[in-house]
């Protein structure tokens, strides 16, 4: 008699966090379901083996929400075979006092939270690195993926994880057209979304679907003083009053709708317990930027050209320094919804850009796009709400994303601050609002700077030739903008916007620190302890962007519990950081060959033409004209059929 023995053979592999430059590695997911402070992220260490490990760390406390987490760090989908399967893992924890790290297992097609069951529970407390193993012998044959769930892990303490060694890797389903990924310490969330705005809006929600309803429940719509609007109000005030003013192109509807898919895909509730309902598409769509309802007090300053010249990194490039005010606190504000979210549109007639923003909110706070254009939008102080006519209003913050994200809009041939001026003309306005235009400064660009002061009855362009309004900033290199018009209304006195004009005044250099220097100088609560704050603090550098994708071009710090944004260090992300491993759709968008553009002249008067030669002058759509003092504008004067002199006329 012969006995045939069958030996199985159980591939397995371990993933070191040591090999990739972001976090999470390619197929795996965090989820941050509590939606407060503290997620996973990779940091530098002594690690098990190398010098990396992921990593949860807790940092803030919350009245009555002290030690909580509920933070999920999900692998790829694997499949056990053999019934000695197992994960085997090893951690260290930096406090004696003992959290939970639940092994959780789910058997979905795709990673949806509420079918996630719990495997086995560590209380974990060794400060030295300890091996864990977990068996997975029930699930032999069946393909799953493993979550390691953190609970309440103690103030200032954190755990690592290295060294994870798992079943093979099985097919990947397609989960969404996204990445949340982090950077830290502290530990920030940036998303990555591409494909079409139904498919990006699916990733944001599926993604950060527990940040999204955090958002909408503890800060747009309540009934406690954090709230926005009461559910009252919203439902029959605002909603009527939204449905009969306002569009929304239809690429924006499609958004919307992905994102409530994609938070009902996840296994989160779409349910809001104040309004009583599900929420939908449409409440999206009214607090992303449809509606305003929300204030920023926001406010920034720049510098170009001489401004920066003397800094070795900036070498004259353009910087803006910007905070985002509002109530820090509890997490029930928007700063812990607070992210970077990089957008690929598949549409050929659309760009990449990144946006400092809010979970659930896909209009444009602080932005650049591919060619280096940008914007940051504040509050301004001369809203108009009358004789608004039907369907005609679109909100500033989906105004401002049409701007940043269409190919040279204005069709000068070259992406500019004035292809933002041309988007914004063509859209009305409920909110009266101070846009910080800018873009790299170089030869295509010799206006890099200015502010478009706008609301429902008017716009103008204000540039650096303005600085002389009261108070005066005596530099031809800086712009400083608060929530006050200065041009299109007569000027109001302004604390903050009379001190960044003092501090340029006294010396118009700017650095990359310098500039965040000054800018916190006048942030929300900056002398009055936790009265006040700052949700966002930025730095953004254009032309760092443009010449040098590989160098950090974007500063960014949060709100965490009762520390104001400002108050903290940056975390900074390069371009192609922002957009790594995004796939397919790099080569879609075909820039334009630039056009060099004589330095600009702004003029009040009649355009002066050159006395020899045949002159024709354009404006910026191309057409000839022929009225040598037309409306303001950008003209180009031509003679003997090339471009000479390009003309800014402002009234």
């Amino acid at each position: 008699m012969i006995t045939i023995l069958t030996l199985i053979l159980c591939s397995t592999w371990t993933e070191t966090f040591e090999t990739q430059n972001y976090f999470p590695p390619d197929n795996w997911i965090i989820v941050n379901e509590d939606a407060l402070d503290a997620v996973w992220y990779r940091t530098l260490c002594q690690g098990h083996s190398g010098v990396y490990a992921a990593t949860c760390y807790y940092d803030t406390t919350y009245s009555g929400l002290s030690h909580t987490n509920l933070d999920y760090l999900i692998t790829p989908r694997v499949l056990p075979q053999g019934s000695d399967t197992l994960v085997q893992f090893w951690y260290m924890a930096t406090s004696t006092f003992p959290c939970s790290l639940d092994i959780m297992v789910s058997t979905a097609s795709t990673p949806q939270m509420t079918t996630f069951n719990v495997v086995q529970t560590f209380l974990l407390a060794d400060s030295t690195w300890t091996e864990l193993t977990v068996s997975l012998s029930s699930y032999s044959g069946i393909p799953v993926y493993i979550a390691f769930r953190i609970r309440r892990i103690p103030l200032q303490a954190g755990i690592g994880l290295d060294d994870i060694t798992l079943p093979d890797i099985t097919s990947q389903p397609v989960v969404c057209n996204g990445r949340l990924r982090t950077k830290g310490p502290p530990s920030q969330k940036y998303l990555q979304v591409w494909g079409s705005n139904y498919e990006m809006g699916f990733a944001h929600g599926y993604l950060i679907a527990s940040e999204i309803m955090s958002v909408y429940i503890n800060k747009w719509i309540g009934y406690t003083s954090y709230h926005s609007v009461t559910p009252d109000y919203y439902e029959y005030t605002y909603l009527p009053w939204y449905r009969e003013k306002y569009y929304i192109p239809a690429k924006y509807q499609e958004e919307g709708q992905g994102v409530i898919d994609g938070i009902a895909a996840k296994g989160v509730s779409l349910y809001h317990p104040d309004l009583d309902r599900d929420l939908i598409a449409e409440d999206i769509l009214v607090l992303t930027g449809a509606g305003d309802e929300e204030d920023f007090e926001c406010s920034s300053l720049s510098g170009w050209g001489e401004s920066t010249s003397s800094d070795d990194i900036l070498q004259g490039g353009y910087i803006i320094a910007r905070n985002v005010d509002g109530t820090v606190g509890l997490y029930m504000t928007l700063a812990n919804g607070s992210l970077i979210i990089a957008y690929s549109p598949s549409d050929p007639n659309e760009q990449r850009f990144f946006n400092v923003s809010f979970a659930g909110v896909f209009g444009v706070f602080s932005c650049l796009n591919e060619y280096g254009v940008g914007l940051c939008s504040n509050s301004g102080n001369h809203p108009d709400t009358n004789a608004i006519p039907p369907n005609s209003l679109l909100g500033s913050l989906l105004a401002n994303r049409l701007a940043i994200e269409a190919i040279d809009p204005d069709g000068s041939g070259v992406n500019d601050i004035f292809d933002i001026d041309s988007m914004k003309l063509h859209t009305e306005h409920l909110r009266s609002n101070e846009y910080h235009v800018y873009s790299p400064y170089d030869a295509s660009h010799p206006i890099p700077g200015a502010v478009i002061e706008m609301n429902h009855l008017g716009d103008t362009m204000r540039f650096s030739t303005h600085n002389s309004i009261p108070p005066p900033i005596n530099s031809a290199w800086n712009l400083a903008v608060t929530n006050h018009d200065r041009l299109l209304y007569p000027p109001v006195f302004c604390a903050r916007y009379l001190r960044l004009a003092d501090s340029l005044n006294a010396d118009f250099h700017l650095s990359t620190q310098r500039a965040m220097t000054i800018a916190n100088t006048v942030a929300r609560g900056y002398n009055s302890g936790t009265s006040g704050g700052t949700y966002h603090s930025v730095v953004i550098r254009p032309n760092i962007a443009i010449e040098y994708p590989d160098w950090p071009c974007v500063g960014v710090s949060y709100a965490r519990c009762y520390r104001a944004a400002h108050t903290q260090g940056k975390i900074w992300y390069s371009w192609n950081e922002l957009f790594d491993g995004v796939p397919g759709v790099a080569e879609v968008v075909q820039k334009p060959i630039k056009k060099t553009i004589p330095m600009a002249t702004i003029v009040s008067g009649p355009l002066q033409m050159p006395k020899r030669g045949m002159h024709k002058v354009f404006d910026i759509t191309g057409r000839q004209v022929h009225n040598l003092n037309p409306a303001p504008g950008i003209y180009f004067i031509e003679i003997d059929d090339q471009i000479i002199q390009k003309v800014i006329k402002i009234r």
